[in-house]
Order: C-alpha cells, then sequence, then structure tokens
C-alpha cells in the first residue's frame, strides 16, 4: 500500500529541478560587442501579445531599459543591430530559419544543450519546449544573428503568474548579456547604482 504512495513523492520530488529556470546564451565570439552603440526593438509573430499584452509590454519595456541602462541608443532607423524575443508560451516554439529576417553566421556556436534541455534543432529550424524565453540580436549590416539568450521555465502558461517569471529570466539572460558587451556595460550600470543609493 505504500510503495505507490512513496513511488508517487519521488516522481514528484525529481520533477522539480526540472521546473527551475536555467539560462543558456550562444553568440559569436569574434564580434566586437563593445563596438555597437544604437539599437531598434522589433516585434515578431511569436510573442507574447495574443496571449497577455501585459506580459508583452513587460518584456518590451524591460529589454529597452536594460539596453539603454547599459549605455545604448535605441533609434527608429539605421541601428547597428535589432533586438526581438520569442516565446513558447502555450506550445512548443518552432522558429524556422526561413522566416527569420537574419542568419546565423560562420562563428555564431549554437551549443550543445538541445537535446533534453531547451528543445531540439534541425539545420533549418529550433524548436523550444513550452515556456521558454528567446532574446535575439542581430546584426543590421549584415543580417546575422550575433547573440541569442534563452531562458526555459520562463512563461507559465497561467499569465497571472509571468510576470515574476519573465522579470528573473529577463534578469538572468541580460546579465550575460553584460558579460558579452564587456567591462565598459558593467561599469555604466554599477556608476547608475552608486547614484541612486
Amino acid at each position: 500500500m505504500k510503495t505507490p504512495t512513496i513511488l508517487a513523492l519521488l516522481l514528484l520530488v525529481s520533477a522539480f529541478p526540472a521546473l527551475g529556470q536555467k539560462v543558456y546564451v550562444d553568440y559569436d565570439s569574434t564580434i566586437p560587442f563593445s563596438e555597437y552603440k544604437t539599437f531598434q526593438y522589433v516585434e515578431t509573430q511569436e510573442d507574447l501579445r495574443d496571449f497577455s499584452r501585459t506580459s508583452h509590454g513587460l518584456v518590451v519595456s524591460e529589454l529597452r531599459r536594460y539596453a539603454t541602462e547599459g549605455g545604448l541608443e535605441e533609434v527608429d532607423s539605421d541601428p547597428d543591430f535589432y533586438l526581438a524575443y520569442y516565446t513558447a508560451d502555450r506550445f512548443d516554439l518552432n522558429l524556422a530559419m526561413s522566416d527569420l529576417r537574419y542568419s546565423y553566421g560562420a562563428n555564431f556556436d549554437l551549443g550543445g544543450y538541445w537535446e533534453g534541455g531547451v528543445g531540439t534543432r534541425t539545420p533549418d529550424s529550433f524548436n523550444f519546449k513550452q515556456g521558454t524565453l528567446v532574446v535575439d540580436a542581430w546584426d543590421a549590416e549584415r543580417g546575422e544573428l550575433v547573440w541569442r539568450g534563452i531562458a526555459t521555465a520562463a512563461v507559465s502558461s497561467n499569465p497571472d503568474k509571468n510576470d515574476k517569471k519573465i522579470e528573473k529570466a529577463l534578469k538572468k539572460i541580460m546579465k550575460k548579456w553584460d558579460e558579452a558587451k564587456g567591462y565598459r556595460v558593467r561599469a555604466i550600470r554599477q556608476m547608475k547604482a552608486e547614484q541612486e543609493n
């Protein structure tokens, strides 16, 4: 009689680590990120607008805030790079290469964490598991992806639970962006934090 209960508890406990947020970053290590000065945010078909306008607004405003606080200027045209996000909110998400405005450069490392982690990939597409948040930055002139941040378990199927999860995921993702941008952006953030105190 006790065995099924114990097995059920063990399965429940073992499931908890899989529910935790994990962040992965891929980027082209040959790109001098410190040379990027301007960005433009672009909407995508696979964002949160149809699921929760509040959550969508949160993601967009946080991305813009992180970028501008890090010393970048948002422009309406001719940016150094474009910034966008995608979500697998209610279902798994498939990003087909033919649907994106950019390609993957020869020096872009696509990581070895796909199988069993974020999802799966083929030469022509990427499949992200439900709950994943993806932030992409691509070089405007070359039309090539230069940086991708991915957070698993970042979006809940319940819109009421999303804001805190999204804020936590974006903070982790953009910390990785700061690392790619280098010392300059970290110094700017530290100076602004000191001015607020």
